[in-house]
């Protein structure tokens, strides 16, 4: 038996960025099964149901052929499975996994959990928005290697398979859902600015998510958008869940909201793919390379004009991101590779351009970018702030 294989990375349900990323530097150490809570709190924190399916990708990533996914006994048996693939992060974890093993720590449940994948991705593809919403949010996946009649229709043309031109009419319905029952006002939310931060992240995905540095497809590959209503009191400690700069930047809010609580809508997008600094250098982040190096080459994906395609219409999705973000005073939150960086703008900017500073990014947890675990992917999280002045 491989050293470690009969560990379980156990995820609390209070688990946070925190013990995320201890369970990341074990997954990275040896060879493991993966359980998470069937519910988890965390995915109601910034960025949270994304971040851990980029887990749930490195960690398929790292025990395949043998990925063993073992089910959580949080909640009660007969509503366990269902529970867990409404979530995003359950949903990638059972799609990836190699096998499945239940509640009884024995039984082999791989064949019966991916009928009830396959269900979900029918609802999350051509069902309604009452039946995609979790709570309050939207899940948009894509799952190739489980994609029997075509990508994800809401995010791609069924006819040409090519990412849509436009997702003005999604967020519209989406914002129809999320925010007019928590008596928003949709006319003060900029949907065309929105509509531009999907086009342009899954885009990004698009591209660099569904094959390896040799450009082969991988045997198992997903992207996807998670949009979502954050209510937050201010200050409210527990949204940062522990992260500096987070913290400091719900914080700022608290000079110019009208009210003790601020709305902020979440765009998360997650791909399985090498990360930026991998596909940038056309091969696999050596240990041994400094992270200043690392960081200096996702630096460069957001320079104007900077890409890795052929094709020269790419290559201002990245830039045109950090402009709408300076713009809507947001933040941003990247985790790739072995690195987690963010940035934030305060609300009210009104210089419609991106400068160098703009372009400089610190590590989430405060100062200079730091090395953390290494990671599959990318993730990445902005948080624009609504309703300041009602």
């Amino acid at each position: 038996m491989t050293p470690g294989a009969d560990i379980r990375d156990r995820l609390a349900q209070t688990a946070a960025y925190d013990r995320l990323e201890t369970v990341l530097r074990l997954v990275n150490e040896r060879k493991s099964s993966l359980t998470v809570p069937n519910k988890w709190s965390f995915e109601a924190r910034p960025g949270g149901s994304v971040s851990g399916a980029q887990l749930a990708v490195t960690w398929a990533r790292r025990n395949q052929p043998d990925a063993t996914f073992r089910m959580n006994g949080d909640v009660d048996p007969n509503l366990a499975a269902k529970t867990l693939l409404k979530r995003t992060y359950g949903l990638i974890a059972a799609s990836f996994a190699d096998r499945i093993i239940g509640r009884d720590g024995s039984r082999d449940v791989t064949a019966a959990m991916l009928r009830l994948v396959s269900q979900r991705l029918n609802e999350l593809y051509t069902g309604t928005f009452d039946e995609m919403i979790h709570g309050q949010s939207l899940p948009l996946i894509s799952i190739d290697h489980l994609e029997r009649d075509g990508p994800n229709p809401l995010l791609y043309h069924p006819r040409t398979g090519e990412v849509r031109a436009d997702f003005q009419g999604l967020v519209k319905q989406a914002l129809i859902r999320l925010v007019d029952r928590n008596r928003l006002r949709r006319d003060e939310i900029n949907a065309e600015l929105l509509a531009s931060l999907f086009r342009e992240l899954f885009s990004n995905t698009h591209l660099h998510a569904r094959t390896d540095l040799d450009g082969s497809l991988y045997q198992r590959s997903a992207r996807g958008i998670v949009f979502a209503l954050r209510p937050v009191d201010i200050p409210h400690e527990a949204f940062a869940a522990g992260l500096t700069t987070l913290r400091e930047y719900i914080e700022s809010m608290e000079r110019l909201a009208a009210r003790p609580r601020v709305e902020f809508l979440e765009v998360s997008v997650f791909d399985s793919g090498p990360g930026l600094a991998a596909r940038a250098l056309g091969a696999m982040i050596p240990d041994a390379m400094p992270i200043s190096n690392e960081y200096a080459l996702v630096h460069h994906c957001f320079l104007k004009s900077i890409t890795t395609s052929a094709d020269p219409a790419h290559g201002w999705g990245l830039p045109r991101v950090m402009l709408a973000l300076k713009l809507a005073g947001g933040f941003m939150r990247l985790r790739t590779g072995r690195l987690s960086l963010c940035k934030w703008f305060p609300p009210g900017v009104t210089e419609a351009n991106v400068t160098r500073d703009d372009l400089r990014f610190g590590d989430i947890n405060g100062g200079e970018p730091k090395e953390h675990a290494r990671v599959a992917g990318a993730v990445f999280t902005i948080l624009i702030p609504v309703g300041l002045g009602n």
